[in-house]
């Protein structure tokens, strides 16, 4: 029943995105996030004023101290609504002065005021609830029928909000929205434990279950606004980017023949549609540098244009079909293959003397191995001395970020 309902709401968001968000498919652009935000908010807005209102009358005439925690509950919802609309307001607005990479993130500080919030909430049906059972109330004489037909009718209006807001989240990848999908799931939560509280009082005359659910209630929004304020603060420290973006942006860097390989990846997420990179590129250096320039040049634009990533690419020139350093090369690869084969290393170059071969290159260390690194460079020097004494490695360590092997290392 719940899954037919969930795709007579799928239908509803098509009709409202047609409705009130032109071009709405086009989800990339800034401007249209916007529109679905600010839909989601209104909607948002105006259904909990209506499920507020129904709780904070019958709790007031009921006396039912867990459906007045739901009407509050609800009051929440409605400045975490308005918390949403100003939100996208704020986020859409351009790059300025004082802040050059725009005002993305603003929708992931949002997400975390909406956790604290609903944590606050929680918190506060805890002391509610406890009082509840300290101080029981009445047993109801004759039973709510009037209560429990509008509660019933505002898990309606929850549960069409919460597939809304997942609706809309899952579209444009929206933390706020998700928070807002997640918080009212949790008022659906809530609500069935306030009528299944009413019932049980009515029929049983044991009226501190109205506390002890008004509790549970709290303990699950709690454990919720937690678990969003968790991931509103990774978003706004900064995570590891998704292995799909790291591993389309490298096929399209090397997707140009003259990109020999790819490495120094860095991507920073500035918000759902503001993605920064930068990355290293390997030539060969034989060939004329204008022309090298102007490719890149042309990958920078075509970063930008498909995958909507502002890149600025570092060009390094290494030799192409050279006998020693190929040679050269292959000893480090076995090497570091013998040592772990998750090393890798990338900016290969050699400076021949008399009496020794300097091997400059840069190593990149998983997270596992990152304490072993002194380990690791005695090993390869062992091991290299073994194979060729003359081949002295020459090395920078780099931390695993977004590293994924490319072309320059097969």
């Amino acid at each position: 029943m719940i899954l037919l309902y969930a795709k007579k709401e799928l239908i509803m968001t098509e009709f409202l995105l047609k409705l009130f968000v032109k071009d709405y498919k086009n989800v990339k652009d800034s401007k249209v996030r916007t529109k679905y935000g600010v839909l989601g908010s209104i909607f948002g807005l105006i259904s909990n004023f209506v499920a507020f209102l129904s709780k904070i009358i019958i709790g007031l005439l009921s006396g039912s101290i867990s459906v007045i925690a739901d009407a509050v509950n609800n009051l929440g919802d409605i400045g975490t609504s308005g918390l949403t609309l100003f939100g996208y307001k704020i986020s859409s607005k351009p790059a300025d002065r004082d802040h050059p990479y725009g005002h993305h993130r603003m929708e992931y500080i949002i997400s975390l005021i909406i956790s604290v919030v609903i944590i606050s909430l929680g918190i506060n049906i805890v002391i509610q609830g406890i009082n509840s059972i300290v101080y029981p109330g009445d047993k109801y004489e004759s039973f709510p029928w009037v209560s429990f037909i509008i509660l019933c009718l505002t898990i309606l209006i929850k549960l069409t909000q919460s597939f809304l807001y997942s609706s809309l989240s899952k579209r444009i990848n929206s933390m706020p929205l998700k928070a807002t999908a997640v918080d009212s799931r949790d008022d659906v939560i809530s609500t069935v434990f306030v009528i299944l509280g009413i019932v049980i009082s009515y029929f049983t005359g044991f009226t501190q279950i109205d506390g002890i659910l008004a509790i549970l209630v709290s303990i699950f929004l709690i454990y919720s606004g937690i678990d969003i304020l968790r991931q509103a603060a990774n978003m706004l420290i900064g995570e590891t980017p998704e292995k799909e973006i790291v591993q389309r942006f490298i096929k399209l860097l090397e997707s140009t023949p003259e990109v020999l390989g790819v490495h120094d990846i860095k991507i920073h997420c500035y918000g759902p549609s503001a993605t920064f990179a930068s990355a290293h590129v390997e030539v060969d250096g034989s060939k004329d540098v204008f022309m090298l320039h102007d490719m890149i040049d042309n990958l920078e634009n075509k970063s930008l244009k498909i995958l909507k990533i502002n890149t600025v690419l570092h060009m390094d020139p290494i030799k192409v079909n050279d006998p020693e350093t190929n040679r050269c090369k292959k000893i480090v690869r076995d090497a570091l293959q013998e040592i772990n084969t998750k090393l890798t290393f990338h900016d290969f170059r050699i400076v021949s003397g008399p009496t020794h071969i300097n091997a400059v290159f840069d190593i990149v260390f998983p997270y596992e191995e990152t304490n072993n690194k002194k380990k690791i460079l005695e090993q390869l020097r062992a091991i290299i001395k073994k194979k060729d004494p003359k081949i002295r490695p020459v090395v920078t360590c780099d931390n695993e970020y977004t590293y994924i092997s490319s072309k320059s290392d097969e």
